[in-house]
């Protein structure tokens, strides 16, 4: 659970109720700090057991009752009858039980899963937006305890099959093939278990989603709207297609997708980041910027960063976009992204063209397994910049290649105006375009 509202309905009292409860008798509750604002989660299974605490040291008094268990008013019934019913009640919220948070999150299993499991699932799935090795780690870690807890927990295993994913695509692509098999096992065994899981189609969009796969936008985007066939009230699926449109172009309903995502969930970052990228993208870099700094760190860190610049860059702040780039680089010098040295590039490209030229060097040698499309469209703003059209098209072309075939934004981007004229540059832009089109058609067929 991610607000005080959420905790209140749990243990049915009003939030201020709950805030005196832990502040003045230990409830646990727990914080993240951000770097303006913070935002409290609580673990069922905690709660739980404070409850039952409490009321052990409230014995003798008759006015608190556990959230589950809550106590009859105004009803007076006595004998067998009130016995009889006290067994099929206590039976029923045994039963469903395990279903309270999946049925509170739109799922849409009916499978009997174990509280603990469950649990264990819903914390994996707080982390699983982040980026970090650390929070990828333990997300894997809490789904292997689940499915230890509950072998036939579908949930868990497609979870666990996306945590592999996100682990291939930014943490350790040197080990892509290891994680792919580890994917697609997680997600197959899922399916087995519940053909209609929607976290398990959601899995598999992600791994046709990578560079090993060419990102198959097509493909990805029909396994994400089967899972949201499955459970329309998903932000983690609304975010996904969100993520694959921004990437193609298709900015309005990329930002459409991740406004559904938000207001289903407002804390998936995730989908705050594509809704910064769609607005960045179509030049409104003053509220794509506004959205960028609310961003949490340990989502898409290098990324974000290398946006961040990349947007005050456009809007002429020079100052604060080299301010903010030394901070960035002072934290996340070791980029395996190429993100940050690509943006650099495009700073230092009509001052300093030799250190730029450097720069995109650096870039060519990022992680091969999984290489950062976004490092190579600075590599090539940086290039344009610089007058080499050729060099451009040809960072271009790799960025177009591996994931972010963007026309929408290659026929705006001011940074590209260098080589608009150029032969190379516009026949680029030609092909590009009919891609689009062609692929549009794919994703949006005319209803007629």
């Amino acid at each position: 659970m991610d607000s005080w509202k959420d905790i209140a309905g749990y243990l049915q009292r009003d939030v201020s109720t709950v805030q005196r409860w832990e502040k003045r008798e230990s409830m646990p509750v727990h914080r993240h700090v951000h770097d303006k604002l913070g935002s409290v989660y609580a673990f069922r299974s905690e709660l739980d057991v404070w409850w039952h605490g409490r009321r052990s040291h409230l014995a003798h008094q008759q006015t608190e009752e556990p959230p589950e268990v809550a106590k009859p008013r105004r009803l007076v019934l006595t004998g067998v009858f009130v016995a009889s019913v006290a067994v099929i009640l206590a039976a029923v919220v045994w039963f469903l039980g395990p279903f309270r948070a999946a049925d509170q999150r739109g799922g849409q299993s009916t499978q009997s899963v174990n509280r603990e499991a469950q649990d264990l699932l819903v914390r994996a799935q707080y982390l699983s937006v982040r980026t970090t090795d650390a929070d990828n780690q333990s997300a894997i870690a809490l789904l292997d305890n689940a499915i230890a807890l509950d072998p036939g927990f579908a949930r868990a295993h497609a979870e666990l099959a996306s945590a592999y994913v996100t682990r291939l695509a930014y943490v350790t692509p040197d080990e892509t093939r290891e994680l792919e098999e580890k994917a697609f096992a997680a997600a197959e065994k899922a399916l087995s278990i519940d053909p209609d899981v929607p976290e398990a189609y959601l899995a598999r969009g992600d791994l046709l989603w990578t560079h090993s796969h060419r990102f198959a936008h097509e493909r990805a985007v029909q396994e994400f709207r089967h899972a949201l066939a499955l459970n329309p009230k998903s932000d983690q699926t609304h975010r996904r297609l969100a993520r694959v449109f921004v990437h193609v172009g298709f900015f309005e309903e990329a930002r459409h997708h991740a406004d559904v995502a938000l207001t289903i969930n407002p804390s998936n970052a995730q989908a705050l980041n594509t809704r910064a990228q769609a607005l960045l993208w179509a030049g409104k870099d003053e509220e794509a910027l506004a959205i960028l700094l609310s961003i949490p760190g340990p989502v898409l860190p290098e990324l974000v960063e290398a946006n961040t610049v990349f947007a005050l860059h456009r809007l002429g702040r020079r100052d604060e976009a080299w301010s903010h780039l030394r901070r960035a680089l002072a934290k996340y010098g070791n980029d395996p992204s190429g993100n940050l040295p690509g943006v650099e590039a495009l700073l230092l490209a009509e001052s300093e063209p030799r250190r730029a030229q450097e720069l995109i060097a650096s870039v060519r040698q990022r992680k091969a397994a999984n290489p950062s499309h976004h490092a190579a469209y600075f590599a090539a703003a940086a290039l344009a910049r610089m007058g080499r059209a050729d060099e451009a098209v040809g960072w271009l072309q790799e960025a177009a290649s591996t994931g972010f075939p963007c026309y929408s934004l290659f026929e705006r981007d001011p940074t590209l105006d260098p080589i608009r004229r150029d032969p190379r540059f516009q026949a680029f832009m030609a092909e590009t375009q009919k891609s689009s089109a062609s692929l549009r058609r794919v994703l949006f067929p005319d209803p007629k």
